[in-house]
C-alpha cells in the first residue's frame, strides 16, 4: 500500500475535522478524536498541523477560498459579477456542505480570537467589494441611483448567510441552489429597479 502524500493526509484530516464539528460540535474536535476516526496516531496528525487551532485556521481559509471570492475583472458589468458570486457560493457550499458550519461557530471564535479577526477581516473585505461594485453599477447606470450601497451589501451578505444557515440546520436536505436562486432573483429586482 502506498503512503499518502502530505496534501492528501491534510485534506483527510480537514474533512474529518469538518464532520466532527458538524456532528458533535466544536468542543468535540480534538486531535485524539481525529486520530481515532482516521485510525492513525496523534503524532501523524502533528506532522501536518501544529494543533487544533491550526486545523481550524486552515478550515477558515477554505471557507474564504476561491470558491467564495469575487473575480471583479471577469466582466465590466458589476451586476453580473454579483450574480456570478452567488452562483460560485452555491457551487462551493453544495460541494463542501460541512464547511458551512465553520461560519456559525461562536464558541470557536471566543476560544480563538485570531481566527475571529480573520473572519471579520474577510467579511469586511467582501462587504467593501460589494459596496464598490454597487457604486460602479450606479455610475454606469446599470443600478438605480436610489440604491444605498452599504444597505444593499448587508442585505446581500445577510440573505446568503441566513439561507446557508437554514440549509445547514435542515441537515442539507433540500437544494441550496433553488433557495439562493430565489433570493438572487429578488435581490436583483430591487437592484435593477424591477419592483
Amino acid at each position: 500500500m502506498s503512503r499518502k502524500s502530505t496534501a492528501e493526509r491534510k485534506k483527510e484530516v480537514l474533512d474529518i475535522a469538518k464532520k466532527i464539528i458538524y456532528e458533535k460540535g466544536f468542543y468535540r474536535l480534538t486531535i485524539r478524536n481525529i486520530s481515532d476516526k482516521m485510525n492513525i496516531s496523534e503524532a501523524a496528525i502533528y506532522r501536518h498541523f501544529k494543533g487544533k487551532e491550526d486545523i481550524i485556521d486552515q478550515l477558515t481559509d477554505l471557507v474564504f477560498s476561491e470558491g467564495c471570492s469575487f473575480n471583479i475583472e471577469s466582466t465590466k458589468n458589476p451586476v453580473e459579477v454579483l450574480k456570478k458570486f452567488i452562483d460560485k457560493q452555491i457551487e462551493f457550499f453544495e460541494k463542501n456542505p460541512y464547511l458551512s458550519i465553520i461560519s456559525f461557530q461562536d464558541d470557536m471564535f471566543r476560544e480563538y480570537p485570531k481566527i475571529k479577526e480573520k473572519f471579520i477581516h474577510h467579511q469586511k473585505k467582501r462587504e467593501d467589494e460589494i459596496i464598490n461594485l454597487i457604486q460602479r453599477g450606479i455610475e454606469k447606470n446599470l443600478i438605480q441611483n436610489k440604491v444605498n450601497p452599504e444597505v444593499f451589501a448587508s442585505l446581500y451578505m445577510g440573505s446568503i448567510r441566513l439561507t446557508v444557515l437554514k440549509w445547514k440546520n435542515s441537515n442539507f436536505n433540500y437544494s441550496l441552489s433553488d433557495k439562493l436562486q430565489e433570493i438572487k432573483r429578488e435581490l436583483f429586482k430591487y437592484l435593477e429597479g424591477d419592483y
